[in-house]
């Protein structure tokens, strides 16, 4: 299902307006800070244009994303559900043209992904663009610290994909199970 693809982290950006992240509890992102950005991310939600409507009737579990550091390589480990079991992922990104906009790389296919919004400590909106074929797909994702519900973080996500074109049926609010959240932290599972 690509859009409970990663980025899942960076799962992030083209064509949004920073200035949109300013209505975000004051959060701009002028001077990213990948230092602030690394560790565990959970996935909330999501906004896909993407079969949607048939996503929207069945259980979504939990997504989570771990962002490291290694030797100037930025690599993210994410896991999401793909309609019947969890899948795990492993990807390089590299920054490009400004600060929380990254070129995220699998050997299948190539994302650009950006950071909309992010106060580092309780969530991060992430805009992601994937091109295939002549066709750009785009999906927003809402991470989170901790599992704790945030509803004004979650609203104005919604607000944010609203004003982004997405519809309210196009927004899915993930279950809170854990059972791919698990399956990162102990590394197993099937990979891609």
């Amino acid at each position: 299902m690509e859009s409970n693809m990663l980025f899942t982290l960076l799962g992030l950006c083209v064509g949004l307006c920073v200035g949109l992240a300013s209505d975000l509890q004051g959060a701009e992102l002028k001077d990213f800070d990948i230092n602030k950005f690394l560790g565990l991310w959970y996935e909330i939600a999501f906004a896909s244009m993407v079969d949607t409507h048939d996503l929207a009737h069945k259980e979504q579990k939990l997504g989570a994303m771990t962002v490291n550091l290694k030797e100037n390589l930025l690599t993210l480990t994410t896991t999401y559900y793909n309609g019947d079991h969890c899948v795990l992922e492993k990807a390089g990104a590299v920054q490009v043209d400004h600060p929380g906009k990254f070129n995220v790389t699998k050997i299948s296919e190539s994302k650009e992904v950006s950071i909309v919004a992010t106060d580092y400590q309780t969530y991060a909106i992430v805009d992601i663009a994937s091109p295939v074929a002549e066709t750009v797909y785009r999906a927003m994702k809402l991470y989170s610290r901790s599992l704790d519900n945030n509803e004004k973080v979650l609203s104005k996500f919604q607000k944010l994909a609203l004003k982004n074109g997405f519809t309210p049926s196009n927004i899915i609010v993930n279950k809170h199970d854990l059972t791919c959240v698990n399956t990162l932290q102990s590394g197993g599972g099937p990979k891609s």
